[in-house]
């Protein structure tokens, strides 16, 4: 009875290793939790961590492409909106002359008279007196000096009518003699003072 009793008391040693044994080999450790990523992850580290300078990542950006002139240059029209006096407008507008395509000329010259006040007429003297210009020019010119008054268009249509190699010579003449009744034909020394005489009474 003794002998039992002791044998239940005391287990044997290999009962005693299976009881401790066994829980530990069904249940799996305890692993506290990482912030550490995985051996194989790609993790996206800032450069403060990786303790290098910040990268600066440019932005394309769209600038405005500079506009193309689409507008004709339009020079007489630069001069015609101008600040100019009248006689100023007739110079710069005669200066386009040698650059205006050779149709647009007598147009030019056309706009030009219109603004020359008859007391700025020396602006177009000089043009009306060119043996060179074209002959729609020329036509233009002796219209403009034919609508002014005798203080201003005789002693230009005078000079013409001196200068025998002049286009518009034998023209002036025809005029001046036909005006001036009271002065032979082909008396060109009578005709002289019946201009001055003109000029004088139409001052």
């Amino acid at each position: 009875m003794k002998f039992v009793l002791s044998s239940i008391r005391r287990p044997s040693l290999c009962l005693l290793t299976c009881l401790v044994l066994l829980p530990l080999a069904s249940c799996r450790p305890y692993l506290p939790p990482t912030d550490k990523p995985a051996p194989h992850s790609n993790p996206v580290n800032s450069p403060q961590e990786l303790g290098q300078p910040p990268v600066p990542v440019s932005s394309p950006t769209n600038k405005p492409s500079s506009p193309e002139t689409s507008e004709t240059a339009d020079p007489m029209g630069d001069i015609l909106s101008a600040d100019l006096t009248p006689g100023e407008t007739t110079s710069r507008l005669l200066s386009l002359l040698s650059s205006t395509p050779a149709d647009d000329k007598s147009f030019l010259v056309q706009i030009a008279g219109n603004y020359c006040p008859d007391e700025e007429y020396w602006r177009i003297l000089p043009l009306l007196l060119d043996r060179s210009q074209p002959e729609d020019v020329r036509d233009e010119l002796i219209r403009d000096v034919l609508r002014r008054p005798d203080n201003v268009r005789l002693r230009p249509l005078y000079r013409l009518a001196l200068d025998s190699s002049h286009p518009l010579s034998n023209e002036a003449r025809e005029y001046l003699f036909a005006y001036l009744q009271d002065v032979p034909e082909k008396d060109f020394g009578a005709l002289g003072k019946a201009v001055e005489k003109g000029e004088r009474e139409n001052r």
